[in-house]
């Protein structure tokens, strides 16, 4: 006997559908008993050709069904700093588990449908619908199918390079932490099919690579969007890390105590009363400190001219930078290189 098709399955569901919403309609008489068993049709013929597309593609394995992708980067790719290995997706069969064992590069897991339970770092942790967990290079894992839910569906992104690391950073996905929950994605689906058509493509066609890794991050900024809404407010150690870190990265573009605060999300007043009362100095100081104490570095270091080093260190004009010199240290920048090199 032939078998039928999850397209035509999809077909006739649309076909009852339609018949059922002309009956709605036009308010055609019908019998209230075949209007139920109609209704109950359509959603069992959809809820069969959703099945059918899914598993459409996917291989038999003894704990699977599963797709498996797999691509070569070129020398010129690995430059960029990130490039895919392979990809693919799954539906677990009531046995399935993978591990304990490791892996050479980074592997993300996205949760679809279903429970995962995964083991790491000496701690066991139930992952459900649009959570992710990493697979770290050479860090051993177990993850497995919960036996209370077994309908897992999964799909999953094998990448390295560099700049890969960073890039799970930048979504709170760590070593010591290696999962993220609680960050669904609107249509998280949709997207990892749409991920999953354009790594197919990149397997045959080269040039689809940096459609891929736009769209790799394109996912991974939304993560990370989605992430950050869902993180408790952070304490003062954390923030006046990241803002000694914000003013040590960009003290020399110029930057004001209000954009350091906006930076870390407080009010100018609060955070800079904060911040003197952890650090013993105020955030103007501490902006002052680090231009006045690289400006001294490039006058003895360097043969810039005092007006370029002011320019470098964010003054807008030569005298702006030799007034705030002469405050500090008690002597103008040139008597200052001058003083230091006959010494």
């Amino acid at each position: 006997m032939k078998r039928t098709s999850s397209m035509q399955i999809s077909i006739l569901g649309r076909c009852v559908s339609s018949f059922l919403y002309i009956v709605r309609e036009k308010r055609l008489e019908m019998n209230i008993n075949m209007y139920y068993v109609l209704s109950f049709c359509s959603a069992w013929v959809t809820l069969a050709a959703d099945g059918g597309m899914r598993m459409r593609g996917l291989k038999d394995f003894p704990s699977e069904n599963a797709e498996f992708l797999y691509y070569t980067p070129t020398a010129e790719e690995k430059a960029i700093g990130i490039w895919p290995l392979h990809a693919g997706r799954m539906i677990a069969k009531p046995n399935y588990q993978s591990g304990p064992r490791q892996i050479r590069y980074y592997n993300v897991h996205f949760v679809l449908e279903g429970q995962v339970i995964y083991a790491v770092n000496g701690e066991q942790i139930t992952l459900t619908k649009g959570d992710l967990f990493c697979l770290f290079p050479n860090k051993t894992f177990h993850y497995k199918v919960d036996p209370e839910n077994p309908k897992l569906r999964m799909a999953w992104i094998g990448f390295d390079g560099e700049g890969t690391g960073s890039l799970l950073r930048y979504i709170g996905v760590t070593e010591q932490q290696p999962y993220l929950c609680g960050a669904a994605l609107p249509d998280l689906p949709g997207t990892i099919r749409e991920l999953l058509h354009i790594f197919r493509r990149l397997i045959i066609n080269e040039s689809q690579y940096l459609q891929f890794i736009s769209f790799m991050y394109g996912l991974f900024s939304q993560l990370a969007a989605a992430s950050e809404q869902n993180k408790p407010t952070v304490n003062q150690l954390a923030w006046i890390q990241d803002s000694e870190k914000f003013m040590n990265l960009n003290y020399a573009e110029g930057i004001t105590v209000q954009e350091v605060a906006k930076h870390v999300g407080l009010h100018r007043t609060h955070f800079s009363s904060m911040f003197s009362e952890k650090l013993g100095i105020s955030p103007l100081q501490y902006l002052q400190r680090l231009r006045m104490r690289n400006g001294a570095n490039l006058l003895t270091e360097t043969d810039l001219s005092v007006t370029e080093i002011a320019l470098s260190l964010g003054y807008p004009d030569l005298y702006s930078f030799t007034r705030a010199f002469r405050k500090y240290y008690g002597i103008a920048p040139t008597q200052f290189r001058n003083s230091r090199s006959s010494e």
